[in-house]
């Protein structure tokens, strides 16, 4: 990894979590503030920097131009949380009037839970879970809330249930809001927790008046998990650590049962690197379920690929999945999943871009190293 490159990912860390010490100010150079800058705004973390800054008592050496560029992020999403909370609850409403059962994943949750203020926490996209064999009403649901749904709505449940997790987005339209319908947490293949066990243990939250189902706090730990570990191999950045942190902070969970759960679907590696992440840029979660265990290199690696850039990302994927089932495989998988999806610019166009976008990826030295991170926290992962 670049010296410069470890210095920057490692002082933003050090302003993310409440147990690392700031960094040392007069180290960082013109450079250094520029690339905690982006990094920052990929990974949607101004608004909680923001909020750090503005807890700090005043002994934070951020530059104006910086807190000034955070504070009007915190601004921004404060207002963006107001069209999730309209979209979230009218969502709830309509899946309630068809007697369809849902779950809100992830950011739903934490957002208007977990934190103190939901623009701590920016939502992309609203992550809805339903059942599988619902997925026709649930689009109902969806089309009856405003949403615009699919015109051939069975062909659309098709494509989700022949290898993908969730419907391709869904727009609501005066929210302004994508809707992933989901009738799995996890891409087929990747450790998992049954969708029908996650909608049996579901806790019911109120949002403005109205009841909204969540995952139980086992299994919501357990998704934050999968999708930072497996689903992603970390490059849903260190947002997932604040996250579980503030979920912690609120809903302690019991270590033996979660622990338990972890062993059985198979996913205890990756739960305790997550968590000893955690621990180790949040502080203690009071969760203790091994996480010491988790070998210093792989920490270290693990803690690397927390920062990786979103333009490179998918070079740091295919260097993980290649590590778990072989470089010709994973290649091999990925081109027929390119070969069955629908090509706007036509199959050889695609075939070419792809091609090159990878050649481009693999010459670029960052993406390079943060995919060799990858594939020693795969290797550990796919051992253990």
């Amino acid at each position: 990894m670049n010296e410069a490159l470890d210095r920057q990912k490692a002082a933003l860390l050090d302003l993310i979590g409440p147990a690392r010490t700031p960094p040392e100010w007069n180290a960082l150079e013109e450079a250094d503030w520029q690339a905690i800058a982006a990094m920052a705004q990929q990974h949607r973390l101004e608004p909680w920097l923001h909020h750090r800054l503005r807890t700090s008592g005043g002994d934070w050496l951020v530059r104006a131009d910086l807190a000034g560029q955070w504070k009007e992020a915190y601004r921004t999403a404060s207002f963006s949380a107001l069209t999730a909370q309209a979209a979230l609850v009218r969502l709830a409403r309509a899946f309630s009037d068809v007697q369809v059962p849902m779950v809100a994943l992830k950011g739903a949750r934490l957002a208007f839970f977990d934190y103190p203020e939901a623009a701590l926490r920016p939502m992309r996209d609203i992550d809805l879970l339903v059942a599988p064999q619902d997925l026709p009403r649930a689009l109902e649901a969806m089309a009856q809330a405003g949403c615009d749904v699919p015109a051939n709505r069975e062909r659309a449940i098709a494509k989700a249930l022949d290898g993908d997790k969730h419907l391709d987005p869904i727009l609501l339209t005066d929210c302004q809001r994508y809707v992933e319908l989901h009738h799995r947490i996890a891409e087929p293949g990747l450790p998992s927790i049954d969708t029908a066990t996650i909608l049996a243990s579901a806790k019911v939250e109120h949002l403005a008046g109205t009841p909204i189902a969540f995952p139980g706090d086992v299994e919501m730990l357990g998704h934050q998990v999968l999708h930072a570990a497996y689903n992603h191999r970390f490059d849903c950045g260190p947002l997932a650590l604040v996250d579980i942190a503030q979920l912690l902070a609120r809903s302690p969970v019991d270590a033996v049962r979660f622990a338990a759960i972890a062993r059985e679907g198979g996913w205890l590696a990756g739960a305790r690197l997550v968590v000893a992440l955690v621990d180790k840029v949040m502080g203690p979660t009071g969760l203790n379920i091994g996480q010491q265990n988790v070998p210093a290199e792989v920490l270290a690696e693990g803690e690397r690929l927390l920062l990786q850039d979103f333009e490179q990302r998918a070079q740091v994927l295919l260097a993980s999945q290649s590590a778990r089932n072989g470089l010709f495989a994973t290649l091999a998988s990925r081109l027929k999943g390119g070969i069955k999806r629908e090509h706007e610019e036509g199959f050889v166009r695609w075939l070419a871009s792809r091609t090159v976008r990878s050649v481009r990826q693999g010459g670029n030295a960052r993406a390079r190293s943060e995919a060799a991170s990858g594939a020693i926290v795969a290797r550990w992962l796919e051992e253990t």
